[in-house]
């Protein structure tokens, strides 16, 4: 995948929007989920020490894309990892296969930006635009 598209977070009451743009869908999950580790953990370096492959399933685009940011929620909460790279090997309407990799936090290098409960269906817009993808997303925090 290229490094292409982005992401930037939005202003909201008790929650916190994120916009990402993408050449495709594939990507524009990356780009959601490099948005998603920002707004946690800020510039907070990480490498790709523990891994973990997920298939998720949804009713749509819209809810796989929350879907995945929950779980990456998960995996950075129960795990207590701060997450360095994700890898989407195979992307179907409503399926989706990942490996999300990250290392464990380490408060003398991450800082915690900001807790989140949950990634929400508030304003929950994934599409095909023009020759690109787009997505926004509310996250309870």
């Amino acid at each position: 995948m290229t490094d292409g598209g982005h992401f930037r977070l939005l202003a909201h009451t008790a929650d916190i929007g994120l916009e990402a743009t993408a050449p495709s869908r594939e990507e524009l999950f990356v780009v959601a989920a490099r948005g998603l580790t920002f707004l946690l953990f800020g510039k907070s370096p990480a490498i790709a020490s523990i891994c973990r492959t997920v298939t998720l399933d949804a009713g749509d685009s819209a809810e796989l894309l929350v879907t995945w940011l929950n779980e990456i929620l998960v995996f950075s909460e129960t795990a207590q990892v701060v997450p360095a790279a994700f890898l989407i090997s195979d992307l179907q309407n409503c399926r989706l296969t990942a490996t999300l990799a990250g290392e464990p936090f380490d408060p003398s290098r991450h800082v915690v930006e900001r807790t989140a409960k949950a990634v929400t269906y508030h304003q929950l817009v994934v599409e095909e635009r023009h020759s690109e993808w787009y997505a926004r997303v509310y996250i309870d925090l």
